[in-house]
């Protein structure tokens, strides 16, 4: 293809992206709100042993992917070209797709082979899974584009094959050290390393090493000075993860699993690409994204193998080289994306990929004119069912601003230093740029709970004395003072450390309306229509020092012991996990964020509540756990 032709499959996305993304509105997802503008700023202001657990365990998580980001927002961009320059980086991956596509179906001529290569593009950018974080801060969509052309590269035939293979490697390593989770794709494209065509053994032998070094590169630059600063800090250079293995005293000593969307059997994965065209959340996206291509490209797969058995098939329409390349980097990355995580953003090369090789299959399984037309109607049915389930932002999207992130910080959060102790699931890390800048931040309780007696909790709680504060999107002030019963909670977990809130030291952060210019006016006149929210100020109040009742830390210390056998007993109930014993109402909890699960205590019964499945375990009663040899009940069985 001609570089005049290359700029009409680049270019055409760049627009279409770019307007879409100011026809969703303004992204703000609770990852950013938790972690993804908190990272850079934690890197780049030198906070690693300032703050402890700010965004939970995404604190420590690479943060040189979400600097761009972050650099365009705090250095005053507008909000709606921030997300335009973030777009056009995305609709990378439309054009790199049109290009693989291009590439399976070079046996047609021409004018056929740009029907079909569009066709597949189309149906591979139909997941709303990649619309909805087109423009948004999402690492997800920004690290496909060079896992594409790495692809591209491995499947090139032209000479200096080693060359090839380098630079693949070091743009697989790239994504999989900005985003730890993208290593199963690196592994997938690693025996198409070995397997470049054209090549002799020794030569291939050759480029998968060439391969392996430019991964080993690029993780070296990309990720190798943030590890070794963990690895300083903490003594775990992927802290808090595999902390069984290395073992920091700053984190429970597991390796934290992830089983939200992984298929727990044989059945649920064969049923997989069926149950994806329903509206279910809790299967493999955190959003409602019906996909049908996927049982489709099932169903083609199946009858491949029948059709190519007859002999009357059309040999000019043969699968190639290429073409079994691709479909072997496909299958790997899906088998390994299922075995990971199975969630939507993970997968979304996966997600894009689809589409090619189920147009390429059909093209190969039926007549020209009755292959592009059912392409076409299955293209029709999937963008429908994305228009009308899906959302077009991943959390919240809202109306467009001057400024991405509109906080109205009060005079005296920028005067006074404070040491802010949140205690919710979202800890709204995103705050701490805002604030004085020799304030900590710490997230107590939420995804990951942090031991009442953790040394560097201890450590900050001292160095800030009498400058401790709580801050959170639960608290509302009525009156200049937080309700009754949201201060009953924050107080049931801030005694653990001898705190309660002084409700008459409270002030609001709000998030303001910052849309008066003429280009927000305009873009929020294009958008679609999203109404404004307001949940996202937070409140601080101080916290004054509080003594806890003797008989509840007691209390706890039994409770926690008993929890401590079930985990012992129950093991494939809790996969090696353990917790942080909580008070809950009048009983205890652990939670653990990588099942979704909850054990708890209620009227003397335990039960573990996998609240995303809507299954309890009922453990039985909590004094039966206090006989040493007691039987482990049924569940645990």
């Amino acid at each position: 293809m001609g570089r005049a032709a290359l700029l009409p499959v680049f270019c055409l996305p760049a627009a279409v992206c770019a307007a879409w993304t100011v026809y969703a509105g303004k992204d703000v997802n609770w990852d950013l709100l938790n972690y993804h503008y908190y990272l850079p700023f934690e890197l780049l202001a030198g906070r690693l042993g300032q703050d402890f657990f700010a965004a939970s365990a995404q604190s420590y998580l690479n943060p040189i992917g979400y600097v761009p980001f972050y650099l365009m927002v705090s250095s005053g961009w507008h909000s709606v070209a921030v997300s335009i320059v973030l777009a056009v980086a995305h609709s990378l991956s439309i054009g790199l797709l049109y290009l693989l596509a291009w590439r399976l179906f070079a046996h047609l001529p021409g004018r056929d082979r740009a029907i079909l290569s569009i066709l597949a593009t189309a149906l591979g950018a139909s997941t709303a899974v990649y619309w909805e974080t087109v423009g948004s801060s999402f690492l997800d969509p920004l690290l496909v584009p060079p896992m594409l052309a790495g692809l591209l590269l491995l499947l090139d035939e032209s000479p200096r094959a080693a060359r090839r293979a380098l630079a693949a490697g070091a743009l697989f390593g790239a994504a999989a050290a900005l985003k730890y989770s993208n290593a199963i794709y690196a592994l997938a494209a690693l025996p198409l390393a070995l397997a470049m065509p054209g090549q002799s053994g020794v030569a291939r032998a050759r480029a998968c090493l060439a391969y392996m070094a430019g991964g080993a590169v690029a993780l070296a630059v990309m990720a190798g000075p943030w590890l070794a600063l963990l690895m300083r800090e903490f003594g775990n250079p992927v802290f808090p993860l595999m902390n069984g293995w290395f073992q920091s005293p700053y984190a429970p000593a597991v390796n934290m699993v992830s089983e939200r969307f992984t298929p727990a059997e044989l059945t649920a994965v064969l049923s997989f690409p069926f149950r994806m065209i329903a509206l279910d959340r809790g299967l493999y996206s955190e959003n409602f994204a019906p996909d049908i291509r996927f049982a489709a490209l099932l169903a083609a797969a199946v009858a491949l193998p029948l059709v190519a058995a007859r002999r009357n098939a059309p040999r000019e329409r043969a699968l190639r080289g290429a073409d079994w390349r691709v479909f072997a980097f496909f299958g790997a990355s899906l088998v390994l994306w299922l075995a990971s995580s199975a969630n939507a953003r993970y997968g979304l090369i996966v997600l894009l990929i689809a589409g090619v090789a189920l147009a390429r299959i059909a093209e190969r399984l039926l007549p020209a004119g009755i292959a592009r037309t059912a392409l076409a109607v299955l293209l029709v049915v999937q963008v429908g069912a994305s228009v009308m389930a899906s959302p077009p932002r991943w959390f919240i999207a809202e109306p467009w601003s001057l400024r991405w992130l509109p906080y109205d910080v009060p005079e005296r959060a920028l005067r006074e230093p404070a040491l802010y102790v949140t205690v919710e699931v979202l800890p709204m890390a995103v705050i701490a740029p805002f604030v004085h800048p020799a304030s900590s931040f710490v997230n107590f309780r939420g995804q990951h709970s942090i031991p009442s007696d953790s040394p560097k909790l201890a450590a900050l709680l001292e160095r800030h004395r009498d400058r401790v504060r709580t801050l959170g999107r639960g608290l509302e002030l009525v009156d200049g003072k937080p309700r009754e019963e949201q201060l009953k909670a924050y107080d049931a977990t801030l005694l653990r450390i001898g705190y309660r809130v002084d409700a008459g030291d409270c002030f609001t952060i709000p998030w303001q309306r910052d849309d008066a210019d003429p280009l927000s006016r305009a873009a929020n006149w294009l958008a679609g229509g999203q109404l404004p929210h307001d949940p996202l100020s937070v409140v601080s109040c101080a916290l004054r020092a509080a003594s806890r009742k003797p008989a509840d830390n007691e209390m706890e210390r039994h409770v926690s012991a008993l929890f401590d056998r079930m985990e012992r007993a129950c093991p494939g109930l809790f996969r090696g996990q353990t917790a942080v014993t909580e008070a809950l109402g009048s009983g205890w909890s652990r939670n653990y964020p990588g099942l979704d699960a909850r054990l708890e205590t209620s009227a003397e019964r335990v039960i573990l509540h996998r609240y995303r499945a809507g299954i309890y375990f009922d453990l039985g009663r909590l004094s039966d756990w206090e006989r040493e040899g007691a039987g482990a009940p049924a569940p645990c069985r």
